[in-house]
């Protein structure tokens, strides 16, 4: 049982060395990393140790974030609203050796497949701190391996749902609870991921422990709290130079897989106070009957996420922690897309991310035009699964080399071929040999897409184009994806003159020679020797692309990156007759 819960006693300017602080800020920051880097090596799915979808994260004994290792920033923030609850959930009876797993998106998570280990941290009888690890797992349950199926109407057709439920108790495995959980979960391995998630945090546990041990208790918490507290001030300052006012900005959501042509508009009002900043979502639009509404967990986490980008526009660099989201309130329309009543089916919930965050964008590109980013193309990704006939073992794979492009910013084109706002450029891109040796497919290409990046002073990133071939048995293929162009979306918004983001497309081909477009989320058969042909676009672009550096546009050409002809379309740029060199004369004319 806890037997202290008192808060540490207020820190003075006397108790606290700066010095000190920063050392066990940098400290408690590498234990995170150290425990991200042991999960992805010891961990048995391409998912964790391929891909990163995951977050380690060191919290304090009240479920405040010290530091965490984000590469997947949607699910690193959903992280702090599970240990809110589990901390509620069972009070006092938090012992020293409980591990603790949740999953439920009704009570503080942020997608189901995304499911968090939660080890306590004590030292001496005390509760001094959490060490957390969350990630995507190959499969949770549900109606179809792997998690994903656009068919889904409710949260028990997706996944088992846990609540906060202890794998182990002051010490001692709880073998019931681990046989209910493999029971339930289709693949082997994804046990294994799980003892690895346990490993890492034990390891977190035992680094935090060694450093409190050091510096002593007393100070390491009163140098913590001095440590939040200049992250809010600092927070705080810069907030309280922006401009107060009310601001207001949509972005769509096309298909919600029983309707490819329904838009779903995510709307935002921020109102910015002195040093407070809030975001308030209830005009979006109501949920949705399929697979794409947002749990509250993991719509914060992508407003810290624009959050973030606001702040790194401006060179502000603050260590992620608590006090770094202490001026930010939300407000959520229960009902609504981003936050739906139960028992809605929510898998698709952490791709909203991307209109989240164009939402706030939009609505703050007047009042910050130097901080906010052009649209980012939204989401592209296949999820696939079935028997391989090499091994005669299920498989369950992701082929996320499917990257679109981000928004340009003032003074930066995006970077290219990022991909999703959710893993902010973190989460790594897949070995293609690796997905060719762990399941059957065989990529043909992957490469950036020529002209797909929206044009602009500062363009948006290139997106990417790719083809595969699989051959697993009873293979099924489940989209994740929006912008598809044959549906109908609406490209990502260009700013200040930016050209709009371009569209994605997806292309299936059969053995049989029939084809069809694949919608943005839906379930598809693939029969051995199914062929994929994959076409991200680009970001959108900021500022006027006529004021653009022509030799900038130039080299692009020469790259292959870009056609002449949409450099003197867009751009104002005429290349002489072998496309070598700038026509000085005629861009120039063409450009006046």
């Amino acid at each position: 049982m806890v037997t202290d819960q008192s808060t540490a006693p207020a820190a003075t300017a006397a108790d606290i060395d700066p010095i000190t602080a920063s050392v066990l800020q940098r400290r408690v920051d590498s234990i995170s990393k150290e425990m991200a880097t042991m999960l992805m090596r010891s961990s048995r799915s391409p998912i964790f140790n391929e891909i990163g979808d995951l977050v380690t994260v060191i919290f304090d004994r009240n479920g405040n974030t010290l530091a965490q290792a984000e590469f997947a920033a949607i699910i690193a923030f959903g992280a702090h609203p599970s240990l809110e609850y589990i901390i509620e959930y069972f009070g006092d009876d938090i012992h020293e050796g409980d591990v603790i797993i949740h999953n439920d998106v009704y009570h503080g998570g942020n997608q189901n497949a995304d499911t968090g280990i939660f080890l306590p941290i004590f030292t001496e009888g005390r509760l001094i701190g959490w060490a957390a690890a969350k990630g995507h797992l190959a499969d949770i349950g549900g109606m179809t391996a792997g998690g994903y199926n656009p068919n889904a109407r409710d949260i028990w057709q997706e996944a088992l749902r846990i609540p906060p439920l202890k794998l182990a108790e002051r010490g001692v495995p709880r073998k019931d609870v681990w046989d209910l959980l493999a029971a339930n979960i289709r693949f082997g391995f994804v046990m294994e991921d799980i003892r690895a998630m346990v490993g890492c945090c034990t390891v977190g546990a035992r680094r935090v422990v060694e450093v409190v041990e050091r510096y002593g208790l007393e100070s390491y918490e009163s140098h913590w709290e001095y440590i939040l507290d200049s992250s809010r001030r600092q927070v705080e300052a810069e907030v309280g130079r922006w401009p107060d006012g009310r601001y207001h900005g949509e972005s769509f959501m096309t298909s919600d897989g029983v309707d490819p042509t329904k838009k779903y508009k995510i709307a935002v009002d921020i109102e910015i106070t002195g040093s407070d900043i809030v975001f308030d979502f209830s005009g979006s639009d109501d949920q949705s009957p399929g697979i794409c509404n947002m749990p509250p967990a993991a719509a914060k986490g992508a407003v810290r996420i624009a959050f973030l980008m606001l702040m790194a526009s401006g060179g502000i660099r603050i260590p992620t922690n608590q006090g770094l989201f202490a001026p930010i309130a939300t407000r959520f329309r229960k009902g609504s897309i981003v936050d739906p009543e139960f028992p809605a089916a929510t898998i698709y919930g952490n791709q909203l991310c991307d209109e989240v965050v164009e939402a706030i964008m939009l609505a703050l590109a007047d009042a910050l035009p130097d901080r906010v980013c052009a649209g980012w193309n939204k989401y592209m990704c296949t999820a696939t699964n079935g028997i391989d006939p090499r091994t005669g073992e299920p498989f369950a794979a992701f082929t996320v080399f499917q990257r679109t492009g981000p928004g340009g910013v003032q003074g930066q084109d995006g970077w290219d071929a990022l991909g999703f706002t959710g893993t902010a450029g973190q989460m790594r891109y897949p070995d293609p040999e690796m997905l060719e040796i762990t399941t059957p497919h065989f990529l043909e290409y992957n490469e950036y897409l020529p002209d797909s990046a929206g044009s602009g002073e500062f363009r948006g990133g290139y997106g990417t184009r790719s083809a595969w071939r699989t051959y697993g048995e009873g293979q099924i293929g489940v989209t994740l994806a929006d912008n598809m162009a044959h549906e109908g979306a609406y490209p990502a918004r260009g700013l200040f003159g930016g050209h709009d983001s371009g569209l994605n497309e997806l292309r299936v081909e059969y053995p049989d020679g029939s084809s069809q477009e694949w919608g943005s989320k839906e379930i598809i058969d693939q029969p051995v020797g199914t062929r994929v042909i994959s076409s991200a676009g680009g970001g959108a672009g900021y500022g006027d692309p006529r004021r653009r550096p022509a030799d900038k546009v130039l080299a692009e050409v020469r790259d292959g990156l870009l056609s002449p002809e949409k450099a003197r379309a867009d751009y104002g740029v005429v290349l002489n007759a072998d496309g070598t060199a700038v026509d000085e004369a005629h861009t120039a004319a063409l450009r006046a």
